[in-house]
């Protein structure tokens, strides 16, 4: 996790803070029975809006060298805040101290915050580090925020090396960056696996298709070859006029089980009809695409046809052979 250098043993404006006094500080501080202290953008003491309430990491603990520079380890540093110290929009690292042992001496002093600091800094009138204290706490601020409580502020800008432990991944890399990139990883696999799946899924619909395409070609055409031997039969046997053997079919094809069956028990009660060939029955020589030989008959039959209204050539031919069987017999003596 990153670690901050905070603060530093030596003499300043607000007091004196010996090495045995930065000691205490730091052997005070213990989040778990105590206060814990929170990293924080900005000095407030109160906030207006809910988002100036939350805090940015917590410190999880604070270390003290042999010089008596003070480093506190920031346990889950919010992306928002490393983002903002990255892009320099927050330039000054602060901590803000209980100075319980100039109430008490027997009470150390206690960790409050860590603030960081943008355009607020410094939070209150301060008095900048002479020249003689630059050394000490790299030309930072010092200020007093509460002289009844006793909290102080030491403030210095943010350097190299703090950006470095926040974003040098050898050094800290949170739960949450290494979460959230497995996760966008494991995501990323995801939604791939998902396009094969995709493409696999499409390919066995499109094949299903054709299968389905082919299957149903294959059935009609045996439908259509049955439905042509049964309805050439009737047109064989005189019972289906030629003319309508091609329409009939096709008709046979289009009705289901059931009106298919109505159709056929039709046309075979139909009775066997006397063509104009003179025969009872229409062989496949005759069966063309007209009923009649094409004689000056054929034409007297459609005239009559159109004339009684009648639906048929076959039925017309049937009521003027019952009316006038005279003009049939002309026609069998010429052929």
């Amino acid at each position: 996790m990153p670690e901050f250098f905070v603060f530093k043993a030596g003499k300043y404006p607000q007091g004196h803070w010996p090495k045995e006094r930065v000691k205490r500080l730091v052997e005070a501080y213990d989040p778990e029975n105590k206060t814990e202290a929170p990293a924080v953008i900005g000095h407030r003491s109160f906030a207006t809006r809910d988002a100036d309430q939350y805090a940015h990491g917590w410190v999880e603990k604070l270390r003290v060298d042999d010089e008596g520079k003070v480093y506190a380890s920031i346990q889950k540093f919010s992306k928002e805040a490393r983002r903002a110290i990255k892009e320099k929009k927050l330039r000054y690292i602060s901590v803000e101290i209980y100075e319980f042992d100039k109430v008490d001496k027997a009470e150390p002093p206690y960790l409050k915050a860590v603030a960081l600091l943008g355009r607020d800094n410094p939070a209150v009138p301060g008095t900048r580090i002479p020249t003689m204290f630059s050394k000490l706490f790299s030309g930072g601020v010092v200020n007093t925020v509460d002289e009844k409580k006793r909290v102080s502020t030491f403030t210095r800008k943010v350097n190299d090396e703090d950006i470095n432990a926040l974003f040098d991944a050898r050094q800290v890399s949170t739960q949450e960056d290494v979460t959230m990139g497995k996760t966008a990883e494991k995501l990323q696999a995801e939604l791939e696996r998902s396009h094969e799946r995709i493409a696999e899924l499409e390919k066995s619909a499109a094949e299903a298709a054709l299968f389905r395409k082919e299957n149903e070609e294959l059935k009609n055409s045996s439908k259509k070859k049955e439905a042509e031997a049964y309805y050439g039969k009737l047109r064989d046997e005189g019972r289906l006029p030629p003319a309508r053997f091609e329409k009939a079919v096709a008709l046979d094809l289009k009705l289901d089980a059931e009106g298919r069956k109505e159709m056929r028990a039709m046309f075979a009660d139909m009775e066997v009809k006397v063509d104009l060939s003179g025969k009872h029955k229409a062989d496949k020589k005759n069966a063309d695409t007209q009923a009649a030989s094409g004689s000056d008959l054929a034409a007297k039959i459609r005239a009559f046809q159109k004339e009684r209204k009648l639906e048929s050539f076959n039925e017309a031919a049937t009521v003027l052979h019952a009316e006038k069987p005279e003009l049939f017999d002309q026609e069998e003596a010429d052929a």
